[in-house]
């Protein structure tokens, strides 16, 4: 004899839970130079630490404004170790001590595409009629970017310098070049958007490796010349946790990455660490 037994569950009151906590939200601010590497590790990084990563980019000078007129921040990412530098001795508390140089990046220039003004070195810059756009000088790139200018004319431009360069093309190389500046911008994106639009606006500018290879990779149609290591500039980026954050364990685990050998190896891969 079969005996069937049904046993009828009632689903009244059941309530379905989450395995998975909702995601701590860290707020990030990015220095420009930096976009496409940090979103490169962006969704590896949320689904290991179940975070969502809110990227707030612009110039670092422009950043480090925001979190000392009180914007809610949790980790600096800055171009210059300047910023981060000037949180923790300046600001004191802002960083509590939390803050680390962790990567390096130089110059090269940017030419429009099928470069118009036929430019094939630096002294080319200088020529008449030449459109060049820098950063300002209050954003990293900028910064970098003068000391860059004053190197080339204190010694390829100088008669007095070993390295001088006798044909003259280097004299009063500062002076000349900064009359062909038709703008200064607010970040390197905008120095490269402003070049590659090709419409005539600008023949060159001055950015960093880490864009050069970044457009290079994507196939971008703007080429590019180097800037001789004597005469280049290099600029040390820092990073650190913000003393107010709410969520400081994440916090450090995100600062800690890009002090790791994955983290250092990703930013090579962008260009960084030249």
């Amino acid at each position: 004899m079969l005996i069937v037994v049904i046993v009828i569950t009632s689903m009244i009151g059941y309530t379905v839970y989450n395995s998975k906590t909702n995601p701590v939200e860290l707020r990030v601010f990015v220095a420009s130079s930096l976009t496409h590497v940090v979103k490169d590790m962006t969704t590896q990084f949320e689904e290991e630490h179940n975070v969502k990563l809110i990227i707030n980019t612009d110039s670092s000078s422009a950043l480090y404004t925001q979190i000392i007129s009180g914007t809610p921040v949790d980790v600096f990412m800055s171009a210059d170790q300047k910023w981060t530098n000037q949180l923790q001795t300046n600001d004191p508390g802002l960083l509590n001590g939390q803050y680390k140089n962790f990567t390096t990046n130089s110059l090269q220039i940017i030419l429009a595409p099928g470069n118009p003004a036929n430019i094939t070195s630096l002294a080319d810059l200088t020529k008449p009629n030449v459109k060049l756009v820098l950063a300002a000088p209050t954003v990293p790139v900028g910064t970098y970017s003068n000391n860059t200018i004053w190197k080339i004319d204190s010694t390829w431009g100088n008669p007095n310098s070993i390295q001088y360069v006798t044909t003259g093309i280097y004299k009063n190389f500062n002076t000349s070049i900064y009359q062909n500046v038709v703008s200064y911008e607010n970040s390197v994106e905008q120095i490269v958007g402003k070049v590659s639009l090709g419409i005539g606006t600008a023949d060159a500018g001055i950015v960093f490796v880490s864009d050069a290879l970044y457009n290079t990779n994507i196939c971008a149609s703007v080429s590019f010349i180097e800037i001789p290591l004597e005469v280049n500039t290099k600029g040390t980026y820092g990073i650190g946790v913000v003393g107010s954050t709410e969520h400081p364990e994440i916090a450090q685990k995100f600062m800690n990455y890009w002090l790791s050998e994955a983290g250092k190896e990703l930013l090579i891969k962008y260009g960084f660490n030249s």
